[in-house]
């Protein structure tokens, strides 16, 4: 009888401890996962805004004003002679204003920082959070 206790002991407690280290290896497994990713997400941000300067700079300015917190929407427009109306508030990027505008935006959306929302004639853009925030804190 007291040879099934202590077996009954040892087995309860290999099961603990089995849960427990399996518990804490998921743990920081995905703490070293959701870093890494962060770096990832980071870098590539880093990346992208060396290739457009000037439109990333000019983005952190209108998203840091703190009348435009909750816009996430911006348009494309060829000059700022074309006239765009919107019920809407959105931001508005002029492609004379920077050198082939066209093309850094499909870069953004490739990296799935943007989304085409696209209406009318008008090309409309949906900045996702994630790049919100890599802006902000840039």
């Amino acid at each position: 009888m007291e040879s099934w206790g202590a077996f009954l002991v040892t087995f309860l407690i290999g099961v603990a401890t089995g849960a427990a280290g399996n518990y804490f290896a998921s743990k920081y497994t995905d703490r070293r996962r959701d870093s890494e990713k962060g770096k990832k997400a980071k870098h590539t941000f880093m990346n992208v805004k060396k290739q457009m300067p000037d439109l990333i700079s000019e983005m952190k300015t209108d998203f840091t004003k703190n009348e435009n917190s909750s816009i996430r929407e911006f348009v494309v427009l060829p000059n700022n002679k074309v006239l765009f109306n919107s019920q809407q508030p959105r931001f508005i990027y002029f492609e004379s204003q920077h050198e082939n505008l066209l093309g850094k935006i499909t870069i953004l959306e490739n990296h799935g920082y943007i989304r085409d929302v696209t209406v009318s004639n008008a090309p409309i853009y949906r900045i996702t959070e994630e790049f919100w925030n890599l802006i902000i804190n840039s």
